[in-house]
């Protein structure tokens, strides 16, 4: 960053100087030299004040595709600068659902749930009443993931809500069945996952839930 700068405030006091002098040799101690080296300064103050988040946002944002592309192992490196982004993302007053959307669902592609629950939290606490099932079911989903795989009352809450805008989402629906098993609840389980098995995507997904009907119902009758 110092370089940038460096190499900016050399191009500005050539520029300036030659701009202001008109005739004779250089002499290091004129007012011409002064002048340039004063407007020099204060410009690049000014371009600091102005534009540094800027620059700042754009390494962020490179620090960002980097941490997508990188495997697991790797992207210790970036989390630092993906975390600023998060921030700046949330703070932002005039950030957009989309925008924040947009980050958050390529997080949760890549696992990382912990980060990606965050901005999913902004966007259920900024815009809760005009969300969609799915997005409230997909906030649902981190949340659980980012807390270690366990339920509570706040996932809860928030599934309900899900299924509420949105009865038949599968994600939802699979979710609360899971839920009302460790509520010891297997009626109920057995009640979500059936609903959830016509609206899963591939036959695999509708198999293995089959199956986890199967071992409800027998460690319910046993």
């Amino acid at each position: 960053m110092m370089v940038y700068y460096l190499i900016l405030f050399v191009f500005l006091f050539s520029a300036v100087y030659f701009s202001l002098k008109k005739e004779g040799k250089i002499n290091l101690f004129n007012g011409t030299l002064v002048s340039a080296f004063l407007i020099s300064v204060i410009t690049i103050l000014f371009y600091i004040k102005f534009s540094d988040n800027s620059l700042n946002l754009v390494i962020q944002k490179d620090s960002f595709e980097s941490f997508l592309s990188s495997d697991l192992d790797s992207r210790n490196q970036y989390k630092d600068s993906v975390e600023k982004l998060i921030d700046h993302l949330v703070e932002k007053e005039n950030s957009e659902a989309g925008e924040l959307y947009i980050v958050a669902r390529k997080l949760k592609n890549i696992n990382e749930f912990v980060l990606a629950n965050q901005l999913y939290r902004a966007i259920y606490t900024q815009y809760k009443d005009e969300l969609d099932g799915d997005i409230i079911a997909e906030y649902a989903q981190t949340l659980f993931l980012s807390n270690e795989r366990k339920f509570n009352d706040e996932i809860n809450t928030i599934l309900d809500h899900a299924l509420q805008k949105k009865a038949l989402n599968p994600s939802a629906l699979t979710l609360k069945g899971l839920s009302e098993l460790e509520n010891n609840n297997p009626d109920s389980t057995i009640e979500y996952w059936k609903k959830a098995i016509p609206l899963l995507n591939s036959q695999k997904e509708k198999d293995e839930l089959n199956s986890l009907i199967d071992a409800v119902k027998k460690a319910k009758n046993q």
